[in-house]
């Protein structure tokens, strides 16, 4: 059973990447992640990140993804 409440979904199309961007239901913080597959970019990595490579994970906080426009205004966690 998946511990993930989906708020939006893009699955990978060709050559280009596919996005979830969801919660984690016992998560205790106010934060979103956005999970990209297949994408190609340069960022620090900082620590070791368990996932396969092309796979990029990024914890906001809801008020961040908010300003954003990944979720939105009157969105609310369930």
């Amino acid at each position: 059973m998946s511990t993930k409440a989906r708020i939006r979904y893009q699955a990978k199309e060709g050559d280009q990447p596919g996005w979830d961007l969801y919660t984690e239901i016992f998560e205790p913080e106010d934060v979103v992640y956005l999970e990209f597959d297949g994408v190609a970019a340069e960022v620090t990595m900082l620590g070791n990140m368990e996932r396969r490579p092309g796979t990029m994970l990024l914890r906001l906080p809801v008020a961040t993804a908010k300003q954003l426009g990944l979720v939105p205004p009157d969105w609310e966690r369930e």
